[in-house]
């Protein structure tokens, strides 16, 4: 996504989509990025808040071009909001609870997958329909001429608009702007509860700069159109998050430590939380935004910076893994957008062996919210009452469900984060400004903002700021 802020904030340079993919083939953002991004005062220590994606790239950039590296991490384990979970009944087959796809537009965390000798595996979808209790197969669900012709009018016009005249979409929302360019209202509504899932929230929600950003390179208006799920890391997301922590220093990685304070005397860093300080030259803040406020900052966060990491949300989404006796599913490239329950249905372990197989449950928004409140053996037979427009024998089948209700948990307050109409280009260039020697880091400053793209960029962007 070309998403470019506002230029007259002092800060790191954002750098494009455009200019990673220029710039895909130079080794860890190396030295013809420099002219792009502030100067800093060479330092040697640096503790890095976060180990999830961006986090843990930027530790491992830094420790690679010989810094001493602290990564502390709240939870008790590193990845953050990317994490692979195996069921005890079934330890051969591997889910997503987080982060999910890789794209084949995301340079960066495909550089770094290859880097590890992390495999990876192609992925698709076709996707199918249940709407008004009726399910569509692939190739007997579309989307009207009328729409489609509308779709690639705008196009047209977006491709051959100036930056300025695309910021303007920032005034809106997604629903409204789908409608403004002519695009059904039944269409509407199927774009409702694919677009949702991309956002954790309804579209009326979303930034109509922001999706339509998103979705220019795409091919929207189709039915089987697939934002960025190109490749899956083969083993789970956690064998990458596990390869990059293996190149960190011995002991650098501490786990179960909540930051409570971030302090800045005599230009040093001082990082603390409930049993321990950690001293360095510099600090990189890569949790969520959602998170910052809770933190006590000495100087503190300047009233704009504390007022944006407040408003920025993070989507509601609960993804429901659920494992089954047998794959009922009539493929395995078997995706389903549904107006019932959950507004996304799909195959876990596409592509794994074995007679078992996963389905998620994707429920985003209010949905998210009402799955989360049920109690287990309640929310179980809601999923499953949706799926018998699927087959008769899903009930039957059920072994045993694993949800992670986002909104829930509390390092993060949601999924990824949600831009409104109006906060692009007023408070991400709020967020990602220096705060002293802290630098900020994370996927809702990345240009691929609510994919794993987006952590793994910004966490290089924030190391090369500092070796440059």
């Amino acid at each position: 996504m070309n998403r470019e802020g506002p230029k007259e904030h002092a800060r790191p340079v954002p750098i494009t989509r455009r200019a990673f993919l220029a710039n895909a083939s130079l080794a860890a953002l190396g030295l013809p990025l420099q002219s792009q991004i502030k100067a800093a005062r060479p330092a040697h220590t640096c503790v890095v808040v976060g180990a999830g994606f961006a986090g843990l790239t930027a530790a491992y950039r830094l420790s690679a071009a010989g810094w001493n590296v602290t990564v502390l991490e709240a939870r008790n384990r590193a990845g953050g909001r990317a994490w692979s979970y195996r069921f005890p009944q079934a330890p051969e087959l591997v889910c997503e609870m987080g982060g999910e796809w890789i794209g084949k537009d995301h340079p960066r965390i495909l550089a770094l997958a290859k880097e590890l000798n992390v495999a990876l595996e192609p992925h698709a979808f076709r996707v199918w329909l249940l709407q008004h209790e009726q399910l569509h197969p692939p190739g007997h669900w579309n989307f009207s001429a009328e729409s489609q012709a509308a779709w690639k009018r705008f196009m047209d016009k977006y491709k051959s608009s100036t930056e300025e005249e695309k910021r303007r979409l920032d005034d809106y929302d997604w629903w409204t702007w789908l409608g403004k360019i002519g695009i059904t209202d039944g269409d509407r509504r199927i774009r409702e509860i694919m677009d949702s899932t991309d956002y954790g929230e309804s579209i009326r929600q979303v930034s109509a700069y922001v999706a339509a950003d998103e979705y220019v390179d795409n091919d929207y208006i189709n039915p089987n159109s697939t934002d960025e799920m190109d490749f899956h890391v083969l083993g789970g997301n956690s064998v990458l998050i596990g390869a990059i922590a293996a190149r960190l220093a011995p002991g650098a990685l501490h786990l179960n430590s909540s930051v409570i304070s971030i302090t800045q005397r005599a230009g040093q860093v001082t990082v603390s939380t409930a049993n321990d300080k950690f001293a360095g030259d510099a600090c990189i803040f890569a949790a969520p935004a959602s998170m910052l406020n809770s933190i006590q900052f000495d100087p503190p966060l300047s009233p704009a910076k504390a007022l944006a990491a407040d408003e920025l949300e993070y989507g509601r989404i609960i993804k429901s893994q659920m494992l089954f006796d047998r794959r009922f599913w009539p493929a395995e490239d078997f995706s389903l957008m549904s107006d019932e329950t959950s507004q996304q249905y799909f195959h876990s372990t596409q592509g794994q062996p074995g007679p078992r197989g996963i389905l998620c449950s994707y429920a985003v928004g209010d949905k998210a919210d009402v799955l989360a409140s049920q109690t287990k053996p309640d929310r179980q037979a809601q999923l499953m009452r949706d799926l018998r427009a699927v087959s008769p024998d899903a009930a039957a089948a059920l072994m045993d469900t694993f949800d992670q209700p986002w909104q829930d948990d509390p390092w993060a307050h949601g999924a990824y984060a949600m831009y409104r109409p109006g906060q692009w280009f007023r408070i991400r260039p709020l967020l990602e400004e220096a705060h002293g020697k802290v630098l900020f880091a994370g996927e809702h400053l990345g240009e691929w903002q609510g994919f794993m793209e987006g952590a793994v960029s910004t966490g290089e962007i924030a190391a090369q700021h500092l070796l440059s």
